[in-house]
């Protein structure tokens, strides 16, 4: 994608110090955007926490503004305020069990919030290109490989929030014109993931500090992937191919590398390209957990021409560099 010759961009950015938020941040700085950070007036990150965001000094480079987009009128102050040219929404509570734990605030958090920003740009910036990020697993009970035109049918009050979330983002663009745009990715892995609870980032430390992978299910659950820096690349994609458009909003596109892999599978890819036979250990204890993932991105190739830059195993090899570097210093 080449962005030479066009002007600065305001970019609006909720989630900012989480893990896709932070290389969001990264590259729009890059590219010389004008990039402003939406905090949570209530969270608990600290400048010391593991966070590409503070890692990087993005702090120091970024506007940041304290909003609780629970609040109408706080969001609206801060859409006047910096007039985005484009809004990236990112901001959920992203841990499934906290979600189950916390269902009114996992609703709100990403329900409400996506209303409050579609009603502030309704009324005050209906110019501005509104990404909203969902999840692979709205799709949960539907067959193999999901495509976009599938029932969304949720169980989990994580996939309830995510499916409102959706509806909202649509039916801003059908009834009131916004420009509104939905991206459904595969599980994202790459540098700067402080996660471990994820298996990708879990096995990588794991096998270099010589241990056993320990597996909270039979191995048998299938996932799809998308490399870190392929996520950020769909979203100046989009932007690319609708900030100036004058039609085909409201829709929604899945991102992945089609990735058909069970975590035994998995495991065994990540410790060849290390180097290491790996040591499996089972204790399925995750009943509830969506058996089998994988998306079609034949929609997304054919309306945008997309094809993700990285293949698994330059992503893998790349994440595993970082990791030996994290675990080093």
């Amino acid at each position: 994608m080449d962005d030479a010759g066009r002007g600065k961009r305001t970019i609006l950015l909720t989630g900012a110090t989480g893990f896709l938020g932070g290389w969001l941040v990264s590259s729009f700085l890059e590219r010389g955007d004008r990039v402003i950070a939406v905090l949570n007036p209530g969270s608990s990150i600290r400048k010391n926490d593991l966070a590409q965001y503070y890692m990087r000094g993005f702090d120091q480079r970024c506007e940041e503004v304290r909003v609780d987009l629970l609040d109408p009128q706080a969001v609206e102050d801060v859409v006047t305020a910096s007039k985005p040219d484009v809004v990236i929404h990112l901001a959920a509570v992203g841990d499934v069990t906290l979600a189950a734990q916390n269902p009114a605030l996992t609703f709100v958090t990403s329900a409400r919030s996506t209303l409050n920003l579609l009603e502030a740009l309704r009324r005050l910036r209906p110019e501005t290109l509104f990404i909203s990020h969902t999840t692979d697993k709205v799709y949960s009970g539907n067959p193999i490989p999901f495509t976009e035109d599938m029932p969304l049918t949720p169980t989990h009050i994580y996939e309830v929030a995510k499916v409102a979330q959706e509806h909202l983002t649509a039916t801003y663009a059908k009834q009131y014109g916004l420009k509104t745009v939905t991206v459904r990715c595969g599980n994202y892995f790459g540098g700067y993931d402080f996660n471990f609870n994820r298996i990708i980032p879990f096995t990588i430390r794991q096998l270099l500090e010589g241990q056993p992978v320990t597996l909270r299910s039979s191995g048998r659950f299938t996932r799809d992937f998308l490399y870190i820096e392929d996520a950020v690349l769909v979203n100046h994609l989009l932007i690319e191919r609708f900030a100036e458009a004058k039609e085909g909003f409201g829709e929604a596109f899945n991102f992945s590398l089609e990735a058909n892999l069970n975590m035994l599978e998995l495991i065994a890819r990540i410790g060849s390209l290390m180097g290491v036979e790996p040591q499996i250990l089972i204790n399925d204890t995750a009943k509830s957990e969506i058996p089998d993932m994988q998306l079609s991105c034949a929609k997304a190739r054919d309306v945008l021409g997309w094809r993700p830059a990285f293949s698994f195993d330059e992503g893998l090899l790349r994440t595993i560099a970082a990791y030996r570097d994290y675990l080093k210093a």
